[in-house]
């Protein structure tokens, strides 16, 4: 027979003793380091000047993938601390490290001090110009989660730009340029996953009589309104991919207007994730999907190999 929950809580999460057993489990929970995939959007830059396939600027890259994704880890963990009160009354948010009571707030701080310093001193290795873009992350999320993440869609607009920063990053460690229309593709993307992350949030808060979560939830139109923003969205995302592959400085710059032979892979991904995240809960957490969807990650691989393949025969 299963144990009852105690206090909203897990039996199995309370209490030092699973402390002591399992503090990676502790330390995974507050960083969350399965986030970390949010940081290959640094690399699109290298990948769209081939700058992947140059051993020598490898070691800059992982340095600005790790070194991002540790001071994102900072901010999750900070987030954890501001909220937990909040996420005690949600039904999977309940059982992250701080809100169970497993991980002390001292210690939840600690780890975000820690992983700051760390992803700063990687990045400062990297150029000075990307700490200063994760100096304009960091701000930005602690203001989202201070204040700006129970503001109705520009909670969505904010984390989209997070994305944004991580490309202009991603170009600066290789110094090399990037492309609007490339800037533009990364943040409608980010909306859109965003936008179906607040839908689904929505449709399951709902769908249990639960009333917890964000405030800003119940601020957000019916479902019929929000499908209308994620199909804009959705073709605003493939317009400007599909620009981006045509500009003429893109063109210019690579040789070759092939780059527009790519779109369909990035129109069926699209197309694919929208049609898994709508079902069920998927939706509320698009890294755990777009990791354990086997089509997505193929499309996705697909996708990168044709690209370089393509660049690489017009240099």
């Amino acid at each position: 027979m299963n144990k009852p929950e105690v206090g909203g809580l897990r039996p199995e999460a309370r209490g030092p003793q699973s402390t002591a057993r399992n503090p990676w489990r502790l330390l995974g929970g507050t960083l969350r380091p399965r986030q970390w995939v949010k940081s290959s959007f640094i690399l699109a830059p290298a990948l769209f000047t081939l700058k992947l396939l140059d051993p020598s600027t490898w070691p800059v890259l992982l340095a600005g993938l790790f070194g991002f994704s540790l001071v994102s880890s900072a901010v999750y963990a900070f987030n954890d601390i501001c909220n937990r009160g909040e996420d005690r009354l949600h039904p999977d948010k309940r059982y992250r490290p701080v809100a169970s009571g497993e991980l002390a707030v001292w210690k939840a701080a600690l780890l975000s001090i820690v992983s700051l310093v760390i992803g700063v001193g990687l990045l400062l290795w990297t150029d000075i110009a990307a700490v200063l873009i994760a100096a304009v992350y960091v701000v930005l999320m602690v203001a989202y989660t201070l204040y700006l993440r129970q503001l109705l869609v520009l909670d969505v607009i904010i984390v989209a730009i997070g994305f944004v920063l991580r490309v202009l990053a991603g170009a600066l460690i290789i110094h090399e340029p990037v492309s609007h229309w490339l800037l533009l593709c990364t943040f409608t993307i980010a909306l859109f996953l965003g936008m179906i992350k607040r839908r689904q949030e929505i449709v399951v808060l709902g769908a249990e009589g639960s009333g917890a979560g964000r405030a800003v939830l119940a601020h957000y139109p019916d479902r019929s309104i929000l499908d209308g923003w994620i199909n804009v969205l959705t073709g605003m995302t493939v317009i400007c991919y599909a620009l981006y592959t045509v500009d003429p400085h893109t063109t210019q710059k690579h040789h070759t207007g092939a780059l527009i032979y790519t779109l369909p892979f990035v129109l069926y991904g699209i197309f694919r994730y929208q049609q898994l995240a709508l079902v069920g809960r998927a939706g509320e957490d698009p890294t755990k999907l777009l990791l354990s969807d086997p089509v997505i990650k193929v499309v996705v691989l697909l996708w990168a190999v044709c690209v370089g393949v393509i660049l690489y025969l017009a240099r």
